[in-house]
């Protein structure tokens, strides 16, 4: 399958009943398990120093706060608590990162489907490894049914990662994003078209589908009305499955055509 996920779901690319893929939760894991080594770290470091004036240390302590957990929402005061670094200087460190392309920002949406959204981006990590060494997982705890909470946020790491890449380049225009409201609906991702609808995407460690899993995007799906597309469960199955009116199930590594 061809590398651009939203313009397949806008096309018969992508037939639930008809998605195959190999991958299961190992290969997903093994996808998290490259070793991440203190050169490594040094490296980025020196890159970043590169751009602006950065304390190595300082640096290092950002980049562990916002690997904790992966896929965290941007709060300048946690990671400045965390750190032990003044909120107002947390903000240079993570521009740097950014523009040194270790880590994006995954915006909230703007769909006038959301009420009261979380406009504060979350922040996604470039290299699904490097977040899973920064949070101090080991790949055999991620792999134990014990550990898929914690693997969890690797995961949608991983696919926030890929539609972002995708996104400049898709024959389709649109906006990747994630919904959390103020006590209110939360989907984990979201496109956004022009034209005001969207899809709705749920990333989830479990190979078979639940009613369940499909609650927030049937909660979407009754605040867009004619504008949702469609709501996606991705997860680590090795097959698709049409559930209902525009609800499927697609295996993650749909995604980057795997």
């Amino acid at each position: 399958m061809a590398a651009d996920f939203v313009a397949r779901l806008g096309s018969r690319g992508t037939v639930p009943g008809e998605v195959r893929s190999p991958w299961d939760v190992d290969r997903y894991v093994a996808a998290t398990a490259r070793e991440v080594t203190e050169d490594e770290l040094r490296r980025i470091a020196r890159a970043a120093r590169s751009v602006r004036r950065t304390d190595p240390d300082r640096l290092r302590a950002v980049l562990t706060a916002l690997a904790s957990p992966p896929l965290g929402e941007l709060n300048h005061a946690r990671l400045g608590a965390a750190t032990g670094i003044p909120p107002t200087t947390v903000g240079p460190y993570v521009d740097v990162l950014v523009e040194t392309g270790v880590v994006r920002l995954l915006p909230g949406a703007r769909s006038v489907a959301a009420k009261r959204a979380i406009g504060r981006p979350q922040v996604v990590f470039t290299d699904v490894a490097l977040a899973r060494h920064l949070a101090g997982h080991r790949p055999a705890d991620l792999a134990a049914f014990s550990g898929r909470r914690r693997l969890a946020p690797l995961l949608r790491t991983m696919v926030a990662g890929e539609l972002l890449r995708q996104q400049a380049t898709s024959v389709v225009e649109h906006r990747v994003a994630y919904l959390r409201e103020r006590n209110g609906l939360a989907v984990g991702l979201v496109v956004e078209l022009p034209d005001d609808t969207l899809y709705g995407l749920e990333v989830i460690t479990a190979a078979s589908l639940r009613p369940h899993q499909f609650d927030r995007l049937r909660a979407l799906a009754r605040r867009a009305g004619p504008r949702f597309r469609g709501g996606v469960v991705l997860t680590t199955g090795g097959a698709g499955h049409p559930y209902g009116p525009r609800l499927w199930g697609l295996p993650i590594a749909t995604v980057w055509g795997g």
